[in-house]
């Protein structure tokens, strides 16, 4: 009877040691023609690796292991020995290097619920078909047709905003305006109310679903997402089948995607129904998801800096754009230069990809390690921008570092990378940056906002950065008031001015503007708050 208890109790711990001496020599098993030593790292636990620690500590998963191994670690997620990557020189290295070092596979999970049929995971000669159809999609002209639209629903939007006492939460309220602008925008569907929020749902909880481990158990991550992506089909079947129709009758919209079917046709290639569904579901996931998070990161660095906003007021002031609901111009956009840099700051120090993803397809080198062939490589947009060398207090939201470099030198490409780069650069940034500088516009000459609470927000930044608790935010209207409050709050103004404040400009964690501030017109409060800062 003891021996049988002994037996039993022995046999599963030596299956353990086993599978365990098996993970520890497969996890620091690299190419053994290659003489370069592995990045350092560690592979986390037998077949989970890192997955989890990944998924849950957002953004100091990554930096975490950077300060502790280098700009080069090797690690185990979603199912991959993976070795990560940041720094310029190491990142151009990645991006150029596609189809002769690494190529584009996703994660299992990504790929199975985005869809193969698409730009983002087709590689090698089918990619750059696909690239050369999207970038139709974009031209200026396109652009151009696309303004409308856009501004339309970023107008009616911020007003909703401005109307309700009660705390707008701008992350949830940001997601479903960004669909709205790339459903009408990108597809051509015109939809809003509750099909606008069911499906922004929907599309919230695939994504959240998306960075699963590569198991399809029931309840699992991954099933839960390819559910939602289903009913996302569903949804957009209907519309698809009604833009073909129109498409074969001569009625041609537009919208993003019917160009990129009439752009297939004019090299010989009728684009299949999956083609549609996943190129469909590719241009919601890009221009809904990752545009709602940099949405949102502009509302929360534009609240806790009142001297930016001022001067996007002034910038708006040069070009005659102060006044609410008037129409713009691509070309007028364009000329608002201080505009396109607090965008381009928003992107730098909040980028909403984290990074990308590539296989080696042979071994390589890289920062003085080797990098086997079959490895997931990953590229960091975000320790990257953290890291950079030739950026002064990286850790501060300053769109003046954008501004020409007095001394004619030019920063170095790779350190700034939102929309990644080489072939694989995203060809939407241009819909992407126009949504932003479009919101930054209509929030400056329409309204006040601050912080409901007046404190910085916990940041999750799995699958995109965003607001633990969903930034709530207060909105007021910028209505003039009575002559004589207009001459109070003057009067309020050079008092303040009279009694004297500090000429140092505050960091991102100041204390916000008071409450008595939002009784003033927009012109005083933005004074104040020029006046107060120092600008």
């Amino acid at each position: 009877m003891l021996v049988e208890l002994l037996v039993n109790a022995a046999v599963p711990l030596v299956l353990v040691l086993v599978l365990w001496r098996l993970w520890r020599h497969y996890s620091v098993q690299g190419d053994p023609a290659c003489d370069l030593p592995l990045p350092k790292g560690s592979m986390g636990l037998p077949f989970i690796g890192e997955t989890l620690a990944f998924a849950t500590q957002g953004a100091d998963f990554s930096r975490s292991r950077h300060e502790l191994y280098g700009d080069v670690y090797k690690t185990h997620i979603l199912g991959r020995p993976t070795v990560r990557v940041r720094g310029a020189d190491n990142v151009r290295k990645i991006l150029h290097g596609e189809n002769t070092l690494v190529t584009t596979v996703w994660p299992h999970s990504i790929r199975q619920v985005l869809g193969t049929q698409n730009l983002a995971m087709s590689f090698g000669e089918e990619h750059r078909f696909r690239k050369r159809i999207v970038l139709k999609a974009f031209n200026h002209d396109a652009m151009e047709s696309y303004l409308g639209s856009l501004q339309a629903v970023v107008r009616d939007t911020v007003a909703r905003w401005c109307g309700p006492q009660q705390p707008v939460l701008v992350y949830p309220a940001t997601r479903e305006m960004s669909f709205q602008s790339a459903a009408a925008s990108l597809l051509g569907i015109h939809s809003g109310g509750e099909d606008a929020q069911r499906v922004t749902i929907l599309f919230q909880n695939m994504v959240d679903n998306l960075f699963s481990l590569p198991i399809k158990i029931p309840f699992g991550g991954l099933s839960k997402a390819l559910q939602y992506r289903r009913s996302i089909d569903q949804w957009l079947e209907g519309h698809i089948k009604r833009k073909q129709r129109d498409i074969e009758s001569g009625d041609v919209g537009t919208d993003a995607l019917s160009r990129l079917v009439l752009a297939a046709r004019d090299v010989g290639h009728d684009l299949s129904s999956q083609e549609i569904q996943d190129t469909a579901v590719e241009l919601l996931f890009a221009g809904h998801e990752t545009t709602s998070s940099a949405a949102t990161s502009l509302i929360m660095h534009l609240a806790l800096q009142p001297q930016v906003v001022q001067k996007v007021h002034e910038d708006l002031e040069k070009h005659g754009l102060l006044q609410p609901d008037q129409p713009l111009s691509l070309e007028q956009v364009g000329r608002l230069t201080y505009v396109g840099q607090v965008v381009k700051e928003v992107l730098r120090i909040s980028p909403p990809i984290g990074g990308g993803f590539r296989t080696a397809q042979k071994t390589f080198e890289l920062d003085g390690f080797q990098v086997p062939e079959g490895w997931t490589v990953t590229y960091s947009i975000r320790d990257t921008h953290e890291s950079a060398e030739n950026e002064s207090s990286p850790e501060k939201f300053d769109p003046d570092r954008w501004a020409a470099l007095s001394d004619g030198s030019r920063r170095r490409r790779h350190h700034y990378i939102p929309f990644g780069g080489g072939p694989r650069a995203c060809a939407g940034k241009e819909f992407a940056k126009l949504q932003l500088k479009l919101l930054c516009v209509e929030l400056v000459r329409t309204c006040r906002w601050e912080l409901a609470d007046g404190k910085v927000p916990a940041m999750t930044t799995i699958p995109v950065p965003r607001p633990v608790n969903g930034l709530p935010v207060r909105f007021t209207p910028c209505e003039l008031q009575t002559n004589n409050t207009l001459s109070e709050a003057t009067t309020q103004s050079s008092a303040s001015v009279a009694a004297g404040h500090s000429s140092e400009v505050p960091a991102a964690s100041h204390t916000p503007p008071k409450q008595e501030d939002f009784k003033a017109p927009c012109q005083i409060v933005m004074a104040r708050k020029s006046e107060a800062c120092g600008a």
